[in-house]
């Protein structure tokens, strides 16, 4: 099939897009991945290194499922975008909050005293005083792209300039201006100005997406094998020419490569996984494991952290019932000091996929039992109200 509307077919069921579906949850397993080696297994690492691109995949996703409808009623369209992103990450913040205090009392030293600037100011200017929800930094710029794009694009439909590739040529000067920012003054990069370079940073990655969807989309038919030839043609060049291709978007650091390369690195690796997703989704189809985890993927971010202490306290655990190697060696001194610290059973890599699989599922399961949470008490206040 090598029309594009023959592949769109293909990759959409009932309305939902299998094809995003399935790169959502490719996205966010190289994330989380990323943070425990790599997950012990390999995602073509050594060609697309993860930390080149894994962000900007998941805002070109969003501004993949961007609508210009939303110009229409933009007050309507911030609201939303705050109920969604801002309102759950403070309510998580201060949970997390409320858990480094507790966890406090038992020998426990992992994330900042919990006060009110660490609770509601300092998830905007920084998002990692806690750890455990270290994650969610990355909604907090999210969301001001979100609100960024609305209104420059409602104020360009208001002057009739309304142009997908005026957008991208204006978000792609923002983006590239706050990496020269950060290159030539490394030393200013907090509070404030670590969130407004963060926000110019995703403006193009979230017009990338857009752009595929408004423009490219439908063009996007090139065969497999030149598709294939071409991104990895283009990545090996990047290979071979630049240092290190990975950079920090968190602390806003490591562009080794000046304020052009990350871009193109994010696009040949975006293109590479895009194409890749809507290969596998004939085999895969309407996969609900590849659903649970795309449709999950905000408490996939913001919790999976405690995913992997869950594991770590279960080889505490182990480590105080039983005797001999296995995990006797077990460090409780860095356990309780360190996020980062990661106990592998004989040293083990593979042990790391382990830690990929507590750090995707107990935030979905956080989710499902919040969810059902919150039908019960819904249920209870409509029934209280109609007394």
């Amino acid at each position: 099939m090598k029309k594009g509307r023959n592949l769109r077919s293909v990759n959409t069921d009932g309305g939902v897009n299998l094809q995003f579906k399935l790169l959502s949850a490719i996205g966010i397993i190289i994330i989380v991945s990323g943070h425990c080696y790599h997950g012990g297994m390999e995602l073509a690492y050594n060609w697309f290194p993860p930390y080149s691109y894994n962000l900007a995949l998941f805002v070109f996703i969003s501004g993949y499922f961007y609508k210009t409808d939303y110009e229409e009623n933009v007050g309507k369209y911030i609201l939303k975008r705050t109920k969604r992103l801002l309102i759950p990450a403070y309510l998580w913040n201060i949970f997390y909050g409320g858990m480094v205090a507790f966890l406090g009392l038992f020998g426990f030293t992992i994330g900042a005293k919990p006060d009110l600037y660490n609770l509601f100011v300092m998830p905007f200017v920084d998002g990692e005083a806690f750890q455990y929800n270290l994650g969610s930094w990355f909604v907090y710029p999210l969301f001001l792209v979100c609100i960024i794009n609305v209104l420059f694009r409602k104020f360009l439909k208001l002057i009739h300039l309304d142009n997908e590739f005026i957008v991208l040529i204006v978000y792609l000067a923002i983006g590239m201006i706050g990496i020269n920012t950060a290159i030539e003054n490394p030393t200013a990069i907090n509070g404030i100005v670590k969130l407004l370079l963060r926000t110019m940073f995703f403006l193009p990655c979230y017009e990338f997406g857009r752009f595929y969807k408004a423009v490219l989309e439908k063009k996007d038919t090139l065969n497999n094998v030149a598709y294939f030839a071409i991104i990895f043609a283009v990545q090996l060049i990047l290979l071979t020419f630049c240092k290190d291709l990975e950079y920090t978007p968190s602390s806003f650091t490591k562009f080794n490569n000046g304020f052009i390369i990350p871009y193109i690195s994010s696009i040949t690796a975006i293109a590479f996984w895009l194409r890749v997703s809507r290969l596998l989704v004939p085999a895969i189809g309407n996969s609900k494991l590849v659903r649970l985890i795309a449709d999950n993927t905000y408490g996939i971010m913001v919790n999976q952290l405690v995913g992997f202490m869950c594991l770590k306290f279960v080889f505490y655990g182990l480590s105080l019932i039983t005797s001999g190697p296995l995990f006797g060696d077990f460090n409780v001194a860095s356990f309780k000091s360190s996020i980062w610290y990661y106990y592998l059973p004989n040293g083990l890599q593979q042990w790391a996929f382990v830690y990929l699989i507590f750090g995707l599922f107990v935030p979905i399961l956080f989710s499902v039992i919040l969810n059902k949470i919150c039908h019960i008490a819904q249920k209870y206040i409509v029934k209280f109200c109609n007394k």
